[in-house]
């Protein structure tokens, strides 16, 4: 079963460019994840602090080792700092 999450998140407009040294390697190695199918990190356009993680895994399992990488944990050190309140999160599943 396919798992999509959705991550909302919104940046301190002063940490956007640390922000992204952050977030991209992080996406980059999330992609080659033998369990993931799609991961997009989205920049809102008219807010540009604004931000949207797009992650689909093959299933529950992929995604709780996506939690367990390196970079994952690099990233909640380093990434998750700058950003502003919580981010919201939302697992879907695909309807077939």
């Amino acid at each position: 079963m396919t798992i999509v999450q959705i991550v909302h998140l919104e940046v301190q407009s002063d940490k956007l460019e640390e922000f992204l040294a952050e977030a991209l390697p992080n996406a980059q190695a999330s992609r080659a994840e033998e369990g993931v199918i799609q991961f997009d990190l989205l920049q809102q356009l008219e807010a540009p602090q604004r931000f949207l993680l797009y992650e689909a895994y093959r299933d529950m399992p992929a995604l709780e080792a996506h939690r367990d990488t390196p970079h994952f944990q690099r990233w909640l050190e380093k990434g998750v700092p700058l950003i502003i309140g919580n981010r919201v999160r939302v697992l879907y599943s695909r309807v077939e």
